[in-house]
């Protein structure tokens, strides 16, 4: 038997932040972590002096916790308004969000190809947008954001259809979900109202660590180095007495007085078999998108100039284009571009079995059926290197009312399950500052729990 104070399961985004704050307040953790690196979903990787994103790519506007820990870990942030070209009806337009009558009028031939200046599209746009700026307070996805709050049993799609959006316009607000979570209609009001609210109220805004996401889950790792343990997965969370008490592992069982548990929602039950029934019933709500990523380097800019990337909203096999040499200047040598390829949807789950390089050339046969005009696409045999990225469970979506029923998690295990704390992407707004806050939350309440407990 051997002993760790506080163990965390899970080093993703939520458990770096647990164990990150658990040593300022001084106290050395355990953190297990079943691949050979920590990171999870914001893992990054260097490639040939380009930087990768192998997961999460943006910082929205709001994420409150993962500036400051950027700043903190000595980590400049990059901003950067977001100007994408849109096919649509068989030719591309370009859109940025910013709100001025200037970039509607700018933007006219857009908004007509969008669906925005049809009658109900006038009309019924302006109730989600009014209804948008009117909980504006709840449109964040801040640490301390209160969306759960208007989270209920209406789903996005039942939403847009009870506003009277019609088709044309509903591909639009959709379609930067569509491309990334999958199916959004299915999903809750709130979350995917946030998005979009995200998007509007702060004008495109987003920034990002100069060389990418990735950086903020390598210095989170390289700072945590010493309290974490690669390559062992755990088996189950030892519950005894009402209490958790410590971690199995190949070989040994770890003591606790103390553990976080840091991995998805879908996780948590197999590894906690003594979860309350209403807690396993929440956690039955959450639910996560399947991706596919490819990433290119090359030795050119991939998109027109100025572009940060290209949606194809009328096409389900099609990937979100993105380079990210635009965003990030330094994620590419200088004059080199950086091409990024997503999917989600059942397209996803489609490629994923298929090899690395049918997996590229899939993706970019469909993005060359209606490549954006004046860019410069790889044919199936170029760029500098290609990496493919697959996940499973990619970004978390849930059911309708997911939001809500996670606030009462903590409440149900308190008495049953004392000393157990659950941290992810899903016990807050879903995001990586969801994820990173949740991480944070979960380690302070630990750290007044012990201190309590030692007075």
């Amino acid at each position: 038997m051997s002993t760790s104070r506080v163990v965390i399961v899970g080093g993703g985004f939520a458990g770096l932040s647990a164990a990150y704050t658990l040593m300022q307040r001084g106290i050395t953790p355990l953190l297990l972590e079943s691949e050979e690196r920590a990171g999870g979903r914001g893992k990054g990787e260097r490639v040939d002096g380009f930087s990768l994103d192998m997961g999460a790519f943006v910082f929205t506007s709001t994420y409150d916790t993962a500036f400051r820990m950027c700043e903190e870990l000595g980590l400049p942030l990059v901003r950067s308004q977001m100007k994408f070209g849109h096919h649509r009806g068989g030719r591309w337009v370009t859109t940025t969000p910013d709100q001025s009558p200037w970039n509607f009028v700018r933007h006219l031939r857009a908004a007509i190809a969008m669906g925005f200046l049809s009658p109900r599209g006038l009309r019924s746009g302006f109730r989600v947008m009014r209804q948008i700026h009117r909980e504006a307070e709840y449109m964040s996805f801040g640490g301390d954001s209160p969306l759960a709050e208007i989270d209920d049993d209406e789903s996005f799609g039942e939403y847009l259809e009870r506003l009277g959006v019609p088709e044309k316009l509903q591909v639009t607000l959709q379609a930067p979900l569509k491309m990334i979570l999958g199916d959004p209609g299915p999903a809750g009001q709130a979350l995917m109202r946030a998005y979009i609210g995200e998007t509007m109220l702060h004008s495109g805004q987003v920034s990002m660590p100069e060389r990418g996401i990735g950086s903020l889950s390598e210095a989170l790792a390289t700072h945590c180095s010493d309290v974490i343990r690669v390559s062992t997965p755990v088996r189950r969370i030892v519950v005894a007495d009402g209490r958790a008490a410590g971690a199995v592992v190949d070989g040994e069982t770890i003591e606790a007085d103390a553990v976080i548990c840091a991995v998805p929602g879908t996780k948590v039950p197999e590894l906690v078999p003594e979860l309350p029934a209403e807690t396993r019933r929440a956690l039955g709500a959450v639910s996560y998108s399947t991706g596919c990523r490819v990433v290119i380097g090359l030795d050119r800019p991939p998109l027109p100039p100025g572009w940060h990337g290209a949606l194809y909203p009328e096409d389900d096999d099609a990937p979100l284009l993105l380079d990210r040499s635009v965003f990030l200047p330094d994620c590419a040598p200088p004059g080199m571009g950086l091409l990024d390829l997503l999917i989600g949807r059942d397209r996803a789950r489609e490629l994923i079995p298929l090899d690395d390089e049918e997996v590229k050339r899939e993706l970019l046969d469909a993005a060359r059926r209606n490549a954006p005009p004046g860019s410069a696409l790889p044919g199936d045999d170029e760029g500098l290197f290609y990496r493919v990225y697959r996940w499973e469970e990619a970004l978390c979506m849930g059911e309708p009312g997911m939001l809500a029923a996670m606030t009462s998690v903590p409440g149900q295990l308190a008495g049953r399950i004392d000393n157990l704390y659950l941290a992810g992407d899903y016990m807050g707004v879903p995001s990586v500052n969801g994820a990173l806050s949740s991480g944070q939350n979960a380690a302070i309440e630990v750290a007044d729990s012990l201190a309590a407990r030692t007075s």
